[in-house]
């Protein structure tokens, strides 16, 4: 037999030398990138042709010879859950993480130009919450709702599948991704429910971390009116007071004399809508809050129907006596009460 890389005589009919495919590929090459001589080519040349033909012949044959290993359905779809779950968890906690300082920033600059520069913060609030709504309300349409939905969506499709499915998610046996052992969540009765429930613990987490870099978040979304859909932010303890009136639809405020805080808590503003509505409208009233005194005084307003609304302040930690007033305007009523915050 002749070398590997040599040319070995074709039949008498073709007159056309064998060479591997390699070197036909070399071939191929060489007259494309360089112009054909007329002259011989040197025995250098000649060897050194041969030895590349021989070369790439030999590594076609290695190649052709490695088994190429695809696995089967099951396998295939274990790994792209399982990829899908990690990609698209760590992308929705990101973007979570992302939406919620942001927004919370924005609302301690309010804060912050109140508190030291004396600005009143009623304009700037107002347009941070329109904003953040938008972005981190509970609609499905806000930039966090898609997030929520495209983590849901785009694990579920490849995790419920007639070759794996949320058996396999749960199964903590050979080939299973084992969240069975995820004791709040694997009780769910389908993907989807699970999927909900894990995005929560999601929530929980990101949110705790948002509550370590951004300390004042908590108190900032609830007195937006925001805090419902962010459960997991840490808060303060509260001391709860309730304004009320005398009766329903009297107008007079109930007094509720010095209100005692304890160092390290936060003091917490509702409204009972069932006494304090006054007039023949439903949708006009308005409480307003203010604790502190002179341009740095902090203030909110609650309006009716005063469902879910709060008004937070603190948490003091040092002993302090600072005053408040809470003023009614509804319709023809309009009263007025102060006292004092202590914190002994």
């Amino acid at each position: 037999m002749a070398d590997v890389g040599g040319a070995i005589p074709a039949s008498p009919a073709s007159h056309v030398p064998w060479r591997p495919s390699g070197a036909i590929l070399l071939d191929a090459f060489l007259r494309w990138t360089v112009p054909r001589r007329r002259t011989m080519p040197s025995p250098t040349k000649r060897r050194l042709r041969r030895a590349l033909g021989a070369a790439l012949g030999l590594a076609t044959l290695v190649l052709a010879a490695v088994p190429v290993h695809a696995g089967s359905a099951e396998f295939v779809y274990a790994r792209l859950c399982r990829k899908t779950f990690s990609v698209q968890g760590r992308t929705y906690a990101l973007k979570r993480l992302g939406l919620v300082t942001q927004c919370a920033d924005k609302f301690l600059k309010c804060e912050l130009l109140n508190e030291i520069e004396g600005v009143n913060p009623t304009d700037c609030r107002k347009a941070v919450t329109d904003a953040c709504t938008k972005r981190l309300g509970s609609a499905p349409d806000t930039a966090l709702g898609k997030a929520g939905l495209r983590f849901e969506l785009k694990t579920g499709a490849v995790c419920e599948t007639a070759f794996f499915s949320y058996v396999d998610v749960l199964s903590t046996g050979p080939g299973g991704l084992w969240f069975g052992n995820d004791s709040a969540c694997a009780s769910a009765i389908d993907l989807p429910s699970f999927l909900d429930c894990l995005r929560d613990e999601v929530d929980a987490r990101t949110d705790e971390l948002v509550s370590q870099l951004k300390p004042r978040t908590a108190l900032l979304f609830d007195n937006a009116g925001l805090g419902d859909d962010f459960p997991h932010l840490v808060r303060p303890p509260f001391v709860d007071q309730v304004v009320s009136a005398t009766a329903a639809g009297s107008g007079l405020l109930v007094d509720p004399g010095t209100i005692v805080v304890a160092a390290g808590s936060a003091l917490r503003f509702t409204v009972d809508a069932a006494t304090i509505a006054c007039g023949p409208s439903s949708n006009n009233g308005r409480v307003e809050i203010t604790v502190g005194s002179g341009p740095t005084a902090v203030s909110y307003e609650l309006d009716e129907p005063y469902t879910g609304e709060v008004a937070e302040f603190g948490p003091w930690i040092a002993t302090a006596t600072i005053p408040y007033t809470i003023e009614l305007k509804d319709g023809s009523c309009d009263d007025q009460i102060s006292g004092t915050v202590s914190v002994p």
